[in-house]
């Protein structure tokens, strides 16, 4: 990978995402959304994830969704002029696995942020019901930054 400054493990972590995600989205225009709760990095699990992708010789290019902005704006100022490229669109911001934003998807990657969870923490594991509910539960991947340099997954299914 490229070197930006990241130790190899967490360029090996993003390029797993990459490989997973490419697995499924290799040509076209791809659209990915990366967000989760409001302690977390989402721009900066983006960039990662995007240069990941740029590592594994795709185009990617990056965009932030502000608080507020509709479904019909990112529609005609975001996804439109995106859909003629070769390339993925790593969309970072709150709020983009709702309702109203949830269809322009490829891709999700949730992103949670808690210094106090167990490495062997799953919904099934604690016997907890997600609070968040659907957001978190239409992700494509879970992963959690509380660690920027050493980010992980986390599995939250019953498989």
């Amino acid at each position: 990978m490229t070197d930006t400054g990241v130790d190899a493990e967490t360029r090996e972590f993003y390029a797993g995402l990459a490989a997973e995600f490419l697995q499924h989205y290799v040509r076209g225009p791809r659209f990915v959304a990366v967000t989760g709760v409001p302690d977390a990095d989402p721009a900066r699990v983006a960039e990662s994830f995007a240069t990941a992708l740029r590592d594994a010789g795709q185009e990617a290019e990056r965009a932030s969704v502000e608080t507020g902005t509709t479904p019909d704006a990112f529609r005609e100022e975001v996804v439109a002029p995106f859909r003629s490229r070769d390339a993925a669109l790593v969309v970072d911001g709150a709020g983009l696995l709702g309702p109203d934003f949830r269809g322009f998807w490829n891709f999700s990657l949730w992103v949670e942020h808690d210094p106090e969870r167990s490495p062997d923490w799953s919904f099934v594991t604690t016997g907890q019901k997600d609070p968040l509910g659907a957001p978190r539960e239409v992700a494509s991947v879970l992963l959690d930054d509380t660690d920027p340099e050493r980010p992980r997954r986390l599995w939250a299914d019953s498989c």
